[in-house]
């Protein structure tokens, strides 16, 4: 890798993409090998780009708007999850009369068994939720929940960004989730600026931009301009599948051919089959040292990320984050509200 995790390949398609201004087509096949890691249901014509989580999980939030109604008002969220998919739920309750429902940190470490208590409650709307929390791993049993959404009727929405290609993969088709997002900087190896998007078609088919532009309507593939009729204005249909949703602009002639590298790798050389083992390996052996030192470790973490927190009498998160940066080499890591979440390298 260059820096961070992206690869390589990725970094060079980049360079590349500003000479050449290479773009069409990339997007296209950037969907199809999203639609890969989604679940054999899933199809590119059920993906959509925007710029971020934050954007994506607002497009989602104003689609589902009409779910709170009646006894029906709850926004289930974790305790300290991304704001990247709280904030646009905070705004959904103000705008709308909901109630934003956080669920507070298990002492066991299992979100579940807190989540599917109050889902069964019947006052769920949206459950807004990660795989895998941000801050320290903690995985987020999505079946089980899924399977509780189904039946009680709520929307479950999901943030992948932290786990999609570093941890075990699902079937996020088959589960029946209303709408997945994963900004690929983080495990889809990519560059900042982009964010994947999958939704099955009862959610797309009669959902509603962000933002109104040319680029996702009828006939704006196949021309440079839309043409302007001097009477109805320009071409209201959109184009097949969620691409309606695809935020304004054409696709970036630089980001997409990194995002296709990435994708490319993901799917293929560091297929998470054959990656995950070893980064389950290398996490379980931090988490095993760190709890034999006295800190706080999730009992089930992402293969890709596991919190340690600071036991009382230890030094604070930012003092470890200091000294093993010091080191030489150094030891690059963040503190995360109170903890230290490392994470090994992808490649």
């Amino acid at each position: 890798t260059d820096t961070g995790r992206r690869p390589r390949c990725s970094s060079a398609q980049g360079g590349h993409a500003v000479g050449h201004r290479r773009h069409r087509g990339d997007a296209d096949e950037v969907r199809r090998l999203f639609a890969q890691l989604i679940g054999p249901g899933a199809s590119a014509s059920d993906v959509s780009l925007a710029p971020s989580c934050a954007y994506a999980m607002s497009l989602a939030a104003q689609n589902l708007a009409h779910t709170i109604r009646g006894l029906r008002r709850d926004v289930l969220v974790l305790q300290d999850q991304n704001p990247s998919n709280v904030l646009p739920w905070q705004q959904l309750c103000a705008t709308r009369g909901g109630q934003l429902r956080v669920i507070a940190r298990p002492d066991d470490g299992d979100w579940a068994v807190p989540v599917l208590a109050a889902l069964r409650g019947g006052r769920v709307a949206v459950a807004a939720l990660p795989h895998c929390h941000w801050c320290d791993g903690s995985l987020v049993d999505l079946a089980a929940i899924a399977a509780a959404c189904r039946a009680c009727g709520t929307a479950l929405v999901v943030d992948a960004t932290q786990s999609l290609g570093g941890a075990e993969l699902i079937d996020y088709a088959e589960l029946g989730v209303t709408f997945v997002a994963a900004s690929v900087h983080k495990w889809l190896l990519g560059p900042y600026g982009c964010c994947l998007c999958y939704s099955p078609r009862r959610f797309w088919e009669g959902a509603v931009p962000l933002d109104f532009h040319d680029r996702n309507r009828h006939g704006a593939e196949a021309v440079e301009c839309l043409p302007m009729d001097p009477e109805r204005g320009y071409e209201m249909r959109f184009r097949p599948g969620a691409r309606r949703l695809d935020t304004a602009g054409r696709p970036s002639f630089i980001l997409m051919p990194m995002v296709l590298a990435s994708l490319r790798l993901l799917t293929g050389e560091l297929a998470p089959a054959r990656t995950i083992p070893l980064l389950a390996q290398l996490s379980s052996a931090v988490a095993a040292e760190a709890r034999a030192l006295g800190f706080g470790v999730p009992a089930r973490h992402s293969p890709n990320i596991v919190g340690l927190r600071p036991a009382v009498g230890m030094p604070d998160a930012d003092y470890f984050v200091r000294s093993l940066a010091r080191r030489s080499p150094p030891v690059l890591v963040s503190a995360r509200l109170g903890g230290v979440p490392p994470s090994p390298p992808p490649l």
